[in-house]
């Protein structure tokens, strides 16, 4: 693979997620510096944050220049953590709960589509990363009582999820035809996308249906793929060339005006992840390398009110960005997108 030209970007500090977690589990929210522990923890971080591990776990031996990591030891300390967290979840039915407080109970019946769609990405990454380890054979215990249920699995951005590192055929046809139906059903030529909005996690959903493509070669749902990032590139990056995601404070329905507030790291770092698979899966087209970059730029100032949300000295990301600056509260969520985002930006463009 040809290296492109390197971003002057600051180290990766593991500090701050490091802080956040527990023996229970990868505290969900803060406010300002501290754990907000009343909050409890989330499936969905964990999920992410399993992700991270098993990318890291790859990762540290070789010492990557861009990476500090003080503890030799976080990445495997954070699979079993995040990997038992998941484990207690499962119910019986294979669902699996999502909310749990400090002291460790449950406090939901059963989680939401989406944290089942996560929980299940996180888990197939595992298993596919490294295949002959205890943990793989854990996931896969946990996905044969899971994965009977990502057929019956309805909303968009769920099903999205759980095509992420799906490679069985029927679930791969029958979910990615979902996904390509509702683009067909919805799409106009002013509005290429699936839904009648944009809210969260967007580009997950081209993302996925490329994915899904391009492992059945079905070049229908390519071409979809490439015309809804083309449409994304066009409504969520300024005119100037900055990152804009859509604000979380009413979203963007068709016909409306958008939201330009709160703007969300997870959205950034699921655009630097989507773009870079797009990148790779359009014969490196170089635009779509440039939209992930601008988006990871986002994190480091290059943004609507140019103002950083990483700080590079403790490795904390900001939770957003205001009508009046900095969200200055720093959750699991922020900064787990961020390590997503950035591990895969290194590995894409070093390797």
């Amino acid at each position: 693979m040809r290296r492109t030209q390197k971003l002057a970007l600051p180290p990766v500090r593991l500090t701050h997620l490091a802080r956040l977690t527990t023996p229970l589990g990868i505290w969900q929210h803060t406010r300002y510096a501290e754990p907000w522990v009343e909050h409890g923890f989330s499936i969905d971080d964990q999920a992410r944050g399993l992700i991270v591990g098993v990318w890291l776990y790859q990762l540290l031996p070789k010492q990557p220049d861009w990476l500090i990591c003080d503890d030799p030891t976080f990445p495997e300390q954070l699979i079993e953590i995040c990997l038992r967290y998941i484990e207690q979840a499962q119910l019986p039915s294979g669902r699996f709960h999502n909310f749990r407080d400090a002291e460790g109970r449950w406090i939901d019946e059963v989680g939401s589509d989406d944290s089942f769609g996560r929980t299940v990405w996180a888990l197939q990454t595992l298993r596919k990363a490294l295949p002959h380890t205890e943990w793989a054979s854990r996931a896969q215990k946990l996905l044969e009582l899971a994965l009977p249920h990502a057929l019956t699995i309805q909303p968009t951005r769920s099903i999205a999820f759980l095509l992420m590192e799906e490679e069985d055929p029927h679930r791969l046809h029958a979910l990615g035809r979902i996904l390509a139906e509702r683009y067909q059903h919805t799409r106009e030529p002013d509005w290429r996308w699936f839904e009648p909005f944009l809210t969260y996690d967007n580009p997950r959903i081209p993302q996925a249906l490329l994915l899904a493509g391009l492992r059945l070669q079905n070049p229908q749902w390519i071409r979809i793929a490439r015309e809804a990032f083309e449409f994304l590139a066009e409504t969520t990056f300024s005119e100037v060339g900055y990152f804009n995601p859509i604000g979380s404070d009413g979203w963007y329905f068709r016909g409306r005006i958008r939201a330009m507030f709160d703007q969300q790291p997870i959205c950034a770092g699921a655009t630097v992840e989507a773009f870079l698979d797009a990148w790779q899966g359009f014969e490196r087209y170089k635009p779509f390398l440039r939209y992930a970059q601008r988006a990871l730029m986002w994190y480091h100032g290059d943004n609507i009110h140019q103002i950083a949300l990483y700080d590079p000295e403790t490795g904390v990301v900001y939770d957003g960005l205001t009508p009046v600056g900095v969200n200055l509260n720093r959750g699991a969520e922020s900064v787990i997108s961020y390590l997503m985002a950035r591990i895969r930006w290194e590995v894409y463009t070093r390797f």
